[in-house]
């Protein structure tokens, strides 16, 4: 049979092998399951949202208690996964997070991740604006109204070796992986689907959509008005004071600062030799020249808020997120092609959540007990989007 004539036949397959498509397809491998995963690029790769060093990861999720099972699960595999394979893929720095807002706030990111905290066993502590002086001297941003939680046992999560560690075990455990080779179409079939892709026909009985960035032009209809997407920018500054930003005196940070609209500057410590402090502020515009954007953003988001930071700017990175309205997750069927299970979209805080999820969609997949994934529902939306 010629190629561009292949058909494969699988039980599973999983289109879009980032953090939670490569956990999918992971999952379903290491049970025995024959799956077929499909990615447009050779993941890991700078196309979509699991790219740009490094990931924040907490406990204390003030998105709401539907993420919590998550996140804890996520962290156990990735334990797991450190200590079976010696990778280096979870750095618990400590995440501490600052907003310019009463602590006894009823409203609020900071207060939301405190209740979450508190009513679930989380483990962390609360610091007044003169315990965050007094701890982190180089934050020369302060106010007399900011007020911090540190999370001890949180940090971050290192993207790129945790998507190529799932996808050299999915292989090893019999996973057929077709990187390069873009979907063009689904076909619906009496048992499952047909995905046309490259030159390759995938028959399987399940299949997990976790495209990303392209899951909108994929499925398309509704669904794809639901999904926006947008460019976002990592940047990267040389330390004058390397010592204040390394970890154990400078935790993963996420400060939300009043002075600047309650954008949250998201910051990591330095490791090992290196010198550059990584700086990340949502939506920041992006201008054509990365010189310039970079020291627009120096201005606004570091100088005023940050000491010991040189305005040398050593590397700029892009990833991209994929947003619903609400910025939840949608793990749900789609309600007209039996079979289809859509696992879109991380709406910039899902890497966290991803192996948690990779489980939790695996077990839904195969028909087996998972947990309870109602809040992630396409039925939550308006009856001008509902399906």
């Amino acid at each position: 049979m010629s190629t561009d004539q292949m058909i494969l036949e699988t039980d599973y397959a999983v289109i879009g092998l980032g953090a939670m498509g490569a956990s999918v397809l992971r999952t379903l491998a290491a049970s025995g399951k024959k799956v077929v995963g499909i990615d447009a690029h050779s993941p890991p790769h700078p196309h979509g949202a699991s790219h740009g060093g490094y990931k924040v990861t907490r406990e204390g999720v003030a998105e709401g208690p539907a993420y919590l099972h998550f996140v804890r699960r996520s962290n156990a595999l990735l334990h797991d996964l450190e200590s079976r394979y010696g990778e280096r893929l979870f750095e618990r720095t400590g995440t501490l997070v600052i907003a310019s807002e009463a602590q006894e706030s009823s409203s609020g990111f900071l207060h939301d991740t405190v209740q979450i905290a508190e009513a679930n066993g989380v483990r962390h502590q609360l610091l007044s604006s003169r315990g965050l002086r007094d701890l982190y001297p180089q934050l020369i941003g302060l106010t007399d109204e900011d007020a911090g939680y540190f999370e001890p046992d949180a940090g971050f999560i290192r993207p790129e070796p945790l998507v190529s560690l799932q996808i050299a075990l999915a292989k090893e455990a019999g996973a057929t992986v077709l990187q390069n080779t873009s979907v063009h179409r689904i076909v619906p079939l009496a048992e499952g689907a047909e995905i046309e892709a490259g030159g390759v026909r995938v028959r399987a009985r399940r299949v997990a959509v976790a495209a990303g960035r392209w899951t909108g032009q994929l499925i398309g209809g509704h669904i794809g008005d639901l999904l926006s997407v947008t460019r976002q920018r990592t940047f990267t500054f040389k330390a004058l004071d390397k010592a204040a930003y390394r970890s154990g005196r400078f935790p993963t940070l996420m400060w939300f600062r009043r002075s600047v609209g309650d954008e949250c500057a998201t910051v990591f410590p330095l490791e090992g030799a290196g010198d550059g402090v990584k700086f990340f502020v949502a939506d920041t515009e992006i201008d054509g020249d990365i010189g310039q954007s970079g020291d627009g953003f120096f201005r606004r988001h570091v100088e005023p808020f940050f000491g010991g930071i040189s305005a040398e700017l050593q590397a700029s990175e892009t990833c991209f997120y994929t947003s619903t309205p609400d910025h939840g997750f949608v793990l749900d069927w789609h309600p007209d092609v039996p079979g289809l299970f859509l696992v879109s979209a991380c709406s910039g805080h899902g890497f966290k959540h991803a192996l948690g999820i990779g489980e939790a969609v695996a077990a839904v997949l195969e028909g087996s007990a998972a947990p309870d994934l109602s809040a992630f529902s396409l039925s939550r939306f308006s009856s001008e989007s509902r399906l």
